[in-house]
């Protein structure tokens, strides 16, 4: 499958998505909706990690695409993500210097690395907790 997605962690709080070449948008959302019945399957808050490490080229429309992300897709996700490798030339226009998105639907944290990933997750869950 061109987007694939599976837990992070055996606890399960965590959705790791990974979009593969060749994938386009319309694949990558009918991977979120797929994701979302996993979802059903928990009675807990889950955050979704985008790894776009392994992607390729990224199709046309990336800036519209990823400041749509970060919306809840299941009433156990919240309106937020976390994703690692997106290009700093896309990612700096949309994340500034904190490499933030945010608007009053969203909010998207841009990293390099799993660690980076997971420090921004853990801070998460400790607020929510």
């Amino acid at each position: 499958m061109p987007v694939d997605f599976d837990w992070d962690n055996d606890a399960q709080t965590v959705l790791r998505v990974i979009p593969t070449p060749p994938w386009n948008w319309n694949d990558f959302h009918k991977g979120l909706r797929r994701a979302a019945f996993w979802l059903d399957a928990v009675d807990h808050d889950v955050e979704i990690l985008i790894d776009l490490r392994r992607s390729g080229k990224l199709p046309a429309g990336v800036l519209g695409h990823i400041r749509s992300l970060g919306v809840s897709i299941h009433p156990n996700s919240r309106d937020r993500a976390v994703i690692i490798g997106l290009d700093e030339t896309i990612a700096a226009p949309l994340g500034g210097a904190d490499h933030t998105y945010q608007d009053s639907a969203r909010l998207i944290r841009f990293v390099e690395t799993d660690a980076e990933a997971q420090a921004v997750l853990a801070q998460w869950q400790a607020e929510t907790s």
